[in-house]
């Protein structure tokens, strides 16, 4: 990415706030250069998280620079797409992000921690379940044991996006997932390496568990940032 392209990302995402940074604003060049490629790195706001490392990964694959992250959630049965379409409506309706989740404890965006979460947007249908698992995790854990877990780094719940490397739709595009801490609970990492894997995250999935949400971490053993609600669930 050349200093050129960069100074080719406007100063300001919008009135009112503060200048990019020169690194955000070569961030935001790289974020527009995958979209005019044909990339879906999420938004142009010169914040690199996990949409925007897929797409770059995927650009490098695409280009003989190495191998692409592996996008396997479809190894697990969530729910049809019909399925998913008749319990929670088409991907994007105004219920997706109807639901208001309170988040009990300070969160922060896991790639710009200096923007605090304070509710957490989501499918109207999951947000009473949601809710009642926030307010558990807040119970047992200390405010220095979430911040320990990385509960506090939030990775993303409503995108409207397709999954990677197909013409399916993500389950956040319907509002019924969310990822935390993906910098240290990647994609591809196992229970070796993931922190939410260990021990003392045990009380964290059991509370998702309890109201019937699925975690792909305890299921298939990677991608221990994704929780979700099952696609035959209403």
């Amino acid at each position: 990415m050349t200093l050129a392209a960069a100074d080719r990302v406007p100063a300001r995402v919008a009135p009112g706030r503060a200048p990019m940074t020169p690194e955000r604003r070569a961030i935001a060049a790289a974020q527009a250069a995958l979209i005019q490629s044909g990339y879906e790195p999420g938004p142009v706001d010169g914040y690199w998280g996990p949409q925007s490392d897929f797409a770059y990964s995927d650009w490098r694959a695409a280009n003989s620079l190495g191998p692409a992250l592996p996008d396997r959630r479809a190894e697990v049965n969530f729910g049809t797409e019909a399925q998913m379409v008749d319990i929670y409506g088409a991907p994007g309706n105004p219920r997706c992000t109807a639901g208001r989740v309170t988040v009990p404890w300070k969160m922060v965006l896991a790639w710009a921690p200096r923007q605090e979460i304070s509710e957490i947007r989501c499918h109207e249908l999951i947000a009473p379940a949601k809710q009642r698992v926030f307010e558990h995790v807040a119970d047992i854990y200390t405010p220095a044991q979430i911040i320990d877990l990385g509960l506090h780094l939030f990775g993303g719940c409503y995108n409207l996006r397709r999954k990677r490397g197909g013409a399916a739709w993500s389950m956040h595009a319907w509002g019924v997932a969310d990822d935390f801490d993906p910098a240290r609970n990647r994609l591809s990492w196992k229970s070796d390496r993931a922190r939410l894997a260990r021990p003392d995250a045990a009380g964290w999935w059991q509370a998702w568990e309890d109201e019937g949400f699925l975690s792909l971490g305890r299921a298939k053993n990677y991608d221990w940032m994704h929780v979700q609600a099952p696609g035959l669930r209403g």
